[in-house]
């Protein structure tokens, strides 16, 4: 509920909530000041694509759905949230500060896998340290590391991947929609890319490594600006991703892209494409639904 996570039984009561303005910074903007205004998820206006915000006219903004710092507005916009049994806690989605987080039960932040950029004070010191497949550390300098790392980028579904998080590692997969790369615009729009990608976690050494990414050779064609999907299918050892809201910088109606993408390497195992019946018809969210599992007496 805007910035509140609440978690709820099965008869809809509350039983616990994360209170994110006191466990996060409200007031680090610089992601929102780097991202296309023409497409902040619920507020998407071709006119203002491209454009970014100074902090006045961030501080200016009304309460709502358009992307502003401080509590109550839309500064975190949280699209996704996992649960780690593992130690009772919570793995978020930030798309609005390009981070993926997780929190425990006693509300103190575990880690932030997210461009140091911003973060102050203890949450700072959260902030995960990139390394290469051999633990050795990357340098990254300008919102851009070596080794082929990157951040995600007002990402959706930084979900845990529980049949691969074993002896002590963490892993979790997000679908990087790619704005504010860099946390700026690039010299063209044409420019942006989304990726799949796929992370590994060292929760005791603090530490992050990029495991897998598709997408990023697929250009703009591939780009969603907003919403889509990233899920690993243990079942059949696949990635599942579906970008979105692929052309929605046109004026065609938009063809969302479904990848089923065999683990760990760049060889499509199916492509579907969903054409829109009119331009600006978004998609949002693909599933995968078993309907004997769904049926199931």
């Amino acid at each position: 509920v805007r910035d509140h996570i609440l978690e709820v039984d099965q008869n809809g009561d509350t039983v616990d909530y994360w209170d994110l303005p006191k466990i996060l910074d409200p007031y680090r903007d610089d992601v929102i000041l780097a991202m296309d205004q023409g497409a902040v998820c619920l507020s998407v206006d071709a006119e203002h694509s491209g454009q970014v915000m100074t902090k006045e006219q961030l501080a200016k903004q009304p309460f709502g759905d358009i992307a502003g710092s401080g509590p109550g507005r839309n500064w975190a916009h949280v699209n996704s949230v996992s649960y780690d049994p593992r130690d009772d806690s919570i793995i978020i989605s930030s798309r609005h500060q390009s981070a993926i987080i997780k929190i425990g039960r006693d509300k103190k932040v575990k880690w932030i896998l997210s461009d140091p950029s911003g973060w102050k004070g203890e949450l700072a010191k959260k902030v995960l340290k990139p390394v290469d497949s051999n633990g050795k550390p990357l340098t990254c300098e300008a919102h851009h590391c070596d080794g082929g790392f990157d951040w995600t980028w007002t990402q959706h579904t930084g979900w845990l991947v529980p049949s691969k998080s074993t002896g002590g590692k963490t892993v979790v997969t997000a679908f990087d929609n790619g704005d504010a790369r860099g946390m700026e615009q690039p010299a063209m729009p044409s420019m942006k890319y989304s990726r799949g990608v796929e992370y590994q976690i060292d929760e005791k050494n603090m530490t992050v490594s990029q495991m897998w990414e598709y997408g990023k050779e697929r250009g703009f064609d591939w780009y969603s600006a907003i919403t889509s999907v990233t899920e690993y299918r243990p079942e059949t050892k696949t990635m599942f991703m579906y970008s979105a809201t692929a052309g929605m910088s046109g004026t065609k109606p938009i063809v969302s892209v479904l990848d089923e993408v065999k683990d760990g390497t760049q060889d499509v195992m199916l492509e579907l494409k969903v054409h829109s019946n009119r331009a600006g018809m978004l998609g949002y969210r693909a599933l995968i639904i078993d309907p004997e599992q769904m049926f199931k007496k």
